[in-house]
């Protein structure tokens, strides 16, 4: 894992940090998300007011999973310079590019119904942002709301959630016993490390470095793009297989209940069901599928 710098940067009047305690502070991590779905935290973003000409956002790149994660899945965060390796960037009374590519513009003509669709009655960006899962046309990064520190100790009953954050805390008595089987350890691994919460061994007392974690998240990315390989070139086969033999007729098309589809559809074209909720309740895995859907649904509904 390359170094990481505390400091490592021009400053100017838009990124040297404010002085003083902020009265209110929101924070959101953000998350590249690869073609399955899988989300992967590659940092956090704070926004820390101190009275009302005064503000500042600063994001923390979560490096230990950046630095293991393929361009396929993450190019960087639009408006910083990556290549700076800093611990935290600053940008100082003013809404950084990645905040203003994603939530609407205070003279968007339906500002308010956009506000209200989320429940709020004031204007405010980055709280939009953080109550919506709006993504930018130009990448796959998301923000959601971040929420304080918890510890989770595995072995005692105790089922990990799906929004594992940084800074929260994972115990094991031991990676052996992590699972019972290789694939629950892996699968049980990448939800963690990609997660970039802290693994706690007890066995050895100590917790895993950043340097640890980026290599085995690194090393499992790896081998689960080798045993995708292996599985689509055996799918491959098989079906050519049946082709000679007759037998192929095709893949099927997922049974959903076409109410059902309509009424989710409904609500997620008015943002009341983000996209996660929306593919879970019509039983759709697939984005491309969840969207193809919803295309059919919007001509089936257009007049003649």
């Amino acid at each position: 894992m390359k170094s990481v710098f505390c400091e490592n940067q021009v400053k100017n009047i838009y990124t040297t940090p404010l002085d003083g305690i902020p009265y209110n502070r929101s924070s959101g991590i953000i998350y590249a998300v690869d073609q399955h779905g899988c989300r992967y935290a590659v940092g956090q973003v704070d926004l820390e007011r101190f009275d009302e000409q005064n503000f500042q956002y600063i994001f923390s790149p979560e490096w230990s999973v950046i630095d293991a994660l393929p361009a396929s899945i993450f190019q960087g965060i639009p408006g910083l310079d990556m290549s700076l390796r800093l611990e935290r960037y600053y940008r100082v009374n003013m809404t950084p590019h990645f905040i203003l590519e994603r939530t609407p513009g205070e003279g968007r003509e339906d500002l308010w119904e956009l506000l209200e669709a989320v429940g709020l009655d004031y204007y405010d960006r980055f709280e939009w942002l953080l109550r919506t899962d709006m993504r930018c046309g130009t990448d796959q990064l998301i923000v959601e709301r971040a929420v304080e520190p918890r510890c989770f100790v595995i072995g005692e009953g105790c089922l990990l959630p799906d929004d594992l954050q940084p800074g929260d805390r994972v115990e094991m008595k031991s990676m052996r016993e992590m699972a019972d089987t290789n694939r629950q350890l892996r699968l049980l691994l990448m939800q963690v490390l990609r997660s970039g919460a802290q693994i706690w061994d007890q066995s050895e007392e100590r917790k895993l470095s950043k340097e640890e974690c980026s290599i085995l998240l690194k090393l499992l990315l790896v081998q689960g793009e080798l045993e995708g390989r292996h599985n689509r070139e055996q799918r491959a086969e098989g079906i050519e297989r049946a082709k000679q033999e007759g037998k192929y007729t095709g893949r099927k098309r997922i049974a959903v209940d076409w109410n059902l589809l309509r009424q989710v559809s409904e609500e997620f074209e008015q943002k009341k069901v983000t996209e996660e909720e929306a593919m879970k309740r019509t039983g759709i895995s697939s984005r491309s599928t969840f969207y193809r859907r919803l295309k059919e649904v919007r001509e089936q509904e257009l007049p003649d």
